[in-house]
């Protein structure tokens, strides 16, 4: 398969120029995965790209750019409304840069925006490159898709059956988002937060879990824990400490800061054995 992971092209992502050609990358609403509409883990994992991808058209493409920590802030509610991400690369020195994103409904209404900081090598780079669909410039053209310029995906058989058990399922459901869903199908309650068993179309490239569904599944826990829905997000910050793999279950440990009829704090540790992968602050207003 090409560089996209999974959920990309389950979700039909695709680059395109906006009017004051900045990098872009949309939801393809028209997609069976997509008829629930996106939700926060659709949303994360385009933050995520759109973010890496603004900084690839300055420094690079293919350049090998893992996400340290991002923040997305959304109006309540608004995450199923969501349709695109700009991608604007602030700034880099010292092998760090700094993206800014803007989250778009599909008339153009400003709802939400995402901050990203990311490593990458010393330039010039000579190591392996790991492009993305919408790397290439032939692919940024306005209404393309990344599928088209680069082939269709492949998915393994695991990811096929998983992939076509959500399907069916946001075909019958079309009011839940497919991503909700998925991690629904993987995560089971404990005491603490959510422990969940990651499946193969959360990989990235690298083969581990991929940061926006991270970010999701810490999420999904915290408004689990105190009686709020995910979509009352309105601000969260995830700091990725080591890396996820899909062979092992993540936990998902809740410490709850405040939690009134109208707000919630929540903090949450994602962890694999004794290693801590990540950490999320969640703020979520109803």
């Amino acid at each position: 398969m090409s560089g996209a992971p999974p959920l990309g092209h389950l979700a039909g992502l695709h680059p395109y120029e906006t009017e004051h050609g900045t990098f872009a990358l949309a939801l393809d609403m028209d997609r069976p995965m997509m008829a629930g509409g996106p939700g926060v883990l659709e949303v994360a994992m385009l933050a995520d790209l759109a973010l890496g991808g603004a900084l690839r058209r300055e420094l690079g493409p293919g350049l090998p750019m893992p996400t340290i920590s991002m923040t997305i802030q959304l109006m309540p509610g608004s995450s199923a409304e969501v349709r695109a991400a700009t991608g604007d690369a602030s700034a880099h020195v010292d092998r760090t840069a700094v993206s800014r994103s803007r989250l778009i409904s599909g008339t153009g209404e400003v709802l939400g925006d995402a901050l990203g900081v990311f490593a990458f090598p010393a330039l010039p780079y000579d190591g392996p490159h790991q492009p993305m669909p919408w790397d290439d410039d032939a692919a940024t053209v306005r209404g393309s898709s990344a599928e088209e310029a680069h082939g269709p995906a492949v998915l393994d058989s695991e990811a096929e059956s998983v992939a076509a058990a959500v399907c069916g399922h946001a075909a019958g459901a079309p009011e839940q988002a497919w991503g909700s869903t998925l991690l629904e199908q993987s995560a089971e309650k404990t005491e603490t937060g959510l422990v969940y068993r990651p499946t193969a179309p959360v990989a990235n490239r690298m083969g581990n879990v991929q940061g926006g569904v991270l970010f999701a599944i810490a999420v999904q826990a915290a408004a689990t824990a105190a009686d709020f829905s995910a979509c009352e997000l309105v601000s969260g910050t995830i700091d990725f400490i080591s890396a996820a793999g899909t062979d092992e279950e993540l936990k998902a440990e809740v410490r709850v800061r405040r939690s009134g009829r109208r707000v919630l704090f929540a903090t949450v540790d994602l962890s694999q054995g004794e290693r801590l992968c990540a950490t999320v602050t969640a703020v979520f207003r109803r």
